[in-house]
């Protein structure tokens, strides 16, 4: 039995059970497509197999079809939901590793790019901003820059880019698109930003 290959074994299916797991209440076909970023076409194709397979409940009504997921599923229950339940923890787990690896520890982290736009890591690559008290702390913790680069590739298989900062030289106007970038888009893992 390998129930799992059918649920999850296309892309479509995995974005779409993503949205369904996190939704507090059942969603519109138009509404899921919306979320995933998938064609009419897809997110249809994907909803129909998922229907089929049990794993999604299909409520019809005239103006709409309404979507949610079978808690009573044997994998969504097993599988499905403690896997995306512990996506939600990957920022503490970053921070914690980022916290255990560079020392001095920053004052704050904050990750920028396609994963905290909760896009895909199409490009395998991480964004991370440290910000240090002086100087002498940030050319200090450069030191510990191929430890986090060694333990975010074990635990995540992605490359990570740092940039250092410190107190002194964070309003240089070579950090300007990366703060404007940081206001946009950025997740604070600790500490505040100036």
């Amino acid at each position: 039995m390998h129930g799992l290959d059918l649920i999850l074994g296309k892309l479509s299916h995995v974005l779409i059970l993503r949205v369904l797991t996190h939704a507090q209440e059942p969603l519109t076909g138009r509404e899921i497509q919306r979320r995933c970023g998938l064609s009419n076409r897809a997110t249809m194709l994907a909803l129909d197999a998922l229907c089929e397979q049990s794993v999604v409940h299909i409520e019809e009504s005239p103006q709409a079809n309404w979507y949610e997921i079978n808690p009573n599923n044997y994998f969504v229950a097993k599988a499905i939901k403690p896997l995306y339940e512990s996506e939600e923890g990957f920022w503490d787990d970053l921070r914690k590793v980022i916290r255990r690896a560079i020392t001095p520890r920053p004052t704050a982290a904050v990750v920028t790019g396609p994963l905290a736009r909760a896009e895909e890591i199409t490009a395998g690559r991480l964004e991370v901003t440290l910000l240090f008290s002086t100087g002498r702390n940030r050319i200090r913790a450069y030191a510990s820059q191929q430890t986090l680069v060694d333990k975010v590739w074990d635990r995540y298989a992605v490359d990570i880019d740092i940039h250092w900062v410190d107190a002194n030289n964070y309003r240089d106007t070579a950090y300007e698109t990366l703060w404007r970038r940081i206001e946009r888009e950025g997740v604070l893992l600790f500490g505040t930003l100036p």
